[in-house]
């Protein structure tokens, strides 16, 4: 009995000296701030792109305006003041963060599912902030000499899927209708199972505990972001059936009479494999690299409900490749939001006749 003991502890300790080699050799594999673009990847990004197409097409037949084919429903667009930390340690001194300094900024609230959906419905939320008079050359051509930064965030910490491939196949299903979705999900559990965690009820927006989900370089390293409230409201869900506008109906109340303060936090990359760059679907552990706060953002009182002021951030574009290079996207599903991002803002503003170009400064709305 002893001896077969002793047999099972060696097999255990050689097992786990075979799994920790095998995890030694895919660090040594696998290097920080690196991507590893898989075969295929620019074909699935243009059937994206035609499925997208397709749905605005029918979801918005002409005349009607055109809306995003994501976060289409806007809650609002607000002013606000992004301040860098002063005296951040100097490896996290780059770009927008080299040195201290208050940007004007717009931050607009969304939610993912369409126009018509209610509030209270399960969904995925969006704030984007776009910083101003962010001096340097910025990534994309088109805007190389523009003065804005994006910082794209959802109310998660990770997406539903790893890759571009399996997104289109994703939207393909959802495009099909609610049978063709049903298998595909019925098919995907894991996939199902993520996607039902990422669609959560909010009761004030200014409360959600905001994440990039996908990487982005700071200077040589690999970095998410995170936006958290400073001091949330503890503001609960509405009883009964309420508005179907709630979330932009608590906006309005809320800076009718104080400021909103939220803080931007990096958490840096310090392990290529727990915490990799081409699968968004991995939330990064905090207790191997906490987040690290970078900069405040102050949303000051303010009256922002107005029909030009939300025809304004309708008409605004976001993307995560409105940035300096040393803020370059990384990963799979970013290298496809090139394409998409830039394609599809071009596709809704040719269709709705307007053209889109970036801000300088705050605008006074009537």
């Amino acid at each position: 009995m002893m001896a077969r003991n002793v047999l099972r502890l060696c097999l255990l300790v050689l097992l786990a000296l075979s799994f920790a080699s095998s995890l030694s050799a895919q660090r040594k594999d696998l290097l920080m701030a690196t991507e590893y673009p898989p075969k295929g990847e620019a074909e699935a990004t243009q059937k994206i792109i035609k499925l997208l197409k397709e749905r605005l097409e029918k979801d918005y037949p002409a005349p009607e305006r055109t809306r995003r084919d994501a976060h289409p429903k806007q809650h609002g667009l607000v002013k606000a003041e992004f301040t860098v930390v002063e005296g951040l340690p100097k490896q996290y001194r780059v770009g927008v963060f080299a040195e201290p300094a208050t940007y004007h900024a717009w931050i607009r609230y969304s939610n993912l599912s369409g126009q018509k959906s209610p509030d209270i419905a399960k969904d995925s939320r969006g704030m984007a902030i776009k910083l101003m008079g962010v001096e340097g050359e910025k990534i994309l051509p088109a805007h190389a000499t523009a003065s804005t930064q994006d910082f794209v965030f959802m109310s998660t910490q990770i997406f539903v899927t790893k890759d571009v491939k399996t997104f289109g196949k994703l939207l393909k299903s959802i495009n099909g209708g609610k049978v063709s979705a049903g298998v595909f999900f019925l098919t995907h559990l894991g996939l199902l199972k993520l996607f039902s965690e990422v669609r959560i009820q909010v009761a004030n927006l200014f409360d959600v505990e905001w994440g990039s989900t996908t990487p982005y370089l700071l200077g040589d390293r690999a970095v998410k972001y995170a936006v958290l409230p400073r001091t949330p409201s503890g503001s609960e869900l509405p009883a009964g059936t309420p508005s179907e506008n709630y979330l932009r109906e608590r906006m309005v109340a809320t800076l009718s009479d104080q400021d909103i303060y939220l803080d931007f936090f990096i958490q840096v990359q310090t392990d290529p494999v727990l915490m990799p760059i081409e699968d968004p679907r991995v939330k990064w552990n905090r207790n191997l690299s906490p987040f690290i706060k970078v900069a405040s953002i102050k949303i000051p009182r303010q009256t922002f409900d107005t029909p030009a002021q939300q025809l304004y951030g309708d008409q605004l574009s976001f993307s995560p490749w409105h940035a300096l290079k040393v803020h370059r996207p990384l990963g799979g599903l970013n290298r496809g939001r090139r394409a998409i991002y830039e394609t599809m803002s071009k596709f809704r503003h040719d269709r709705n006749g307007e053209v889109s170009e970036e801000p300088e400064d705050w605008i006074t709305f009537q």
